[in-house]
């Protein structure tokens, strides 16, 4: 017998350019459901949520990639200790040099400049204490990952970079798809690497040929070609997107350490309990909160039938906030994971876990003066963002300085 989807009536565009990404979880929890159909900017889609639609939506006989939304393809979904978060780069890639990107002295060498990029931030911050803590993210990150896959990037062009990254970082805002925005910012960035690519071809600028820039640019296809410049940039634009988003665990663990003060002591004293922290950062915050792919048959699944060429979107943040699977999900309780097996060896750590502990480090030797403001974030934007970036006086009294 066929179960209907349960439809929410009506075109529900407002309601979510008003409610962001909670639209989704609420809509469910209101109809005491995982999965209700929608209409959003006119176009009819399925919610979904929970750890059986993920196995659905990850299966690649029964859906794929939705073109106008490929970043947030179920492909790209990384699952550890029942939480769900998008595209960490363990998970983009399965091309030989790609492999090659993440062996293991790759990620020391980006733990390496991540921590040097972190103590010349805490220089700065000294004779410049008033920050906006978002802002001196992104622009470090991006600093990080030009330095590990070899790009030279000039001070001068530091700021204009930063902003073109992040503009094309951002896939959607309170205001829509910022594809006018995103596409003039990715154009103007592409047109740099395409510049970086020609001339270290021919010989006008020097790269370490361990760089990832140095091995892209001459990679060979299996014919013995080596790859198409345009081929080249659109690697290169993966990696630095995916690794840029992850400065937002960064910005929302700062976040998390704000609004639960004496969670810092423990940090400071427990391991295992860093380990907590971070995956309830990733459960609680949920930066990419969904995923979106369309069907390429038909089937059913749950007495559901599902059309060819379905929109489905896959809720994250419903999921890691679902009530039937966590207790109090709307809390940040850490204790919650007191339970998992968070031994080192027990998990493959990821490249975003092992970077959100890296900065944890530093963020837990620093004390800060919170001045008055806004600290919440809307599910407006994608990947989110804190509205105001988190304003900050560095206390450098309070810095404890590596022994």
């Amino acid at each position: 017998m066929v179960k209907p989807i349960v439809q929410d009536k009506g075109d529900h565009t407002i309601d979510f350019l008003r409610e962001g990404y909670f639209y989704f979880s609420k809509r469910m929890n209101e109809y005491h459901e995982d999965a209700v159909k929608s209409r959003i900017f006119g176009r009819k889609l399925v919610m979904l949520r929970g750890d059986e639609a993920s196995d659905l939506v990850m299966d690649p006989v029964k859906f794929k990639v939705e073109k106008s939304v490929s970043e947030l393809s179920p492909g790209l979904l990384s699952k550890e200790n029942d939480v769900f978060y998008l595209a960490d780069m363990d998970y983009y890639h399965k091309k030989e040099w790609f492999e090659q990107a993440i062996i293991a002295e790759k990620r020391e060498e980006l733990e390496s400049i991540i921590r040097q990029r972190w103590q010349e931030r805490i220089e700065s911050w000294k004779t410049n204490p008033s920050i906006n803590f978002a802002t001196e993210m992104e622009e470090m990150w991006v600093i990080a990952v030009c330095n590990w896959l070899g790009i030279p990037i000039r001070a001068n062009n530091l700021k204009k970079r930063t902003t073109d990254i992040q503009e094309f970082v951002q896939l959607f805002s309170k205001y829509g798809l910022n594809r006018w925005k995103r596409n003039q910012a990715k154009n103007r960035i592409e047109k740099w690497l395409v510049f970086l690519v020609r001339q270290l071809r021919a010989g006008g600028i020097h790269v370490d040929e361990d760089k990832l820039l140095y091995k892209l640019s001459w990679y060979e296809d299996e014919s013995g070609r080596i790859l198409p410049i345009k081929t080249v940039v659109e690697e290169l634009l993966l990696l630095i997107r995916t690794f840029v988003t992850s400065s937002r665990w960064v910005v929302f663990s700062q976040l998390a350490l704000i609004e639960n003060p004496a969670l810092k002591e423990r940090l400071q004293m427990d391991q295992n309990y860093v380990n907590c922290f971070i995956h309830e950062v990733l459960r609680y915050y949920s930066i990419v909160p969904f995923s979106a792919a369309k069907t390429q048959q038909q089937f059913f699944w749950k007495d559901m039938f599902f059309d060819k060429n379905q929109l489905v979107l896959f809720d994250i943040y419903g999921t890691n906030h679902h009530p039937d699977k966590w207790s109090q999900p709307e809390l940040f309780q850490p204790d919650r994971f007191l339970d998992a097996d968070m031994t080192p060896g027990s998990v493959k750590e990821s490249v975003t876990v092992q970077l959100m502990k890296v900065s944890l480090s530093y963020l837990l030797r620093t004390d800060w003066v919170v001045p008055d403001q806004e600290l919440t974030f809307r599910g407006t934007e994608i990947p989110a963002r804190p509205k105001n970036g988190v304003r900050l006086e560095f206390y450098h009294e309070g810095f404890l300085e590596d022994n």
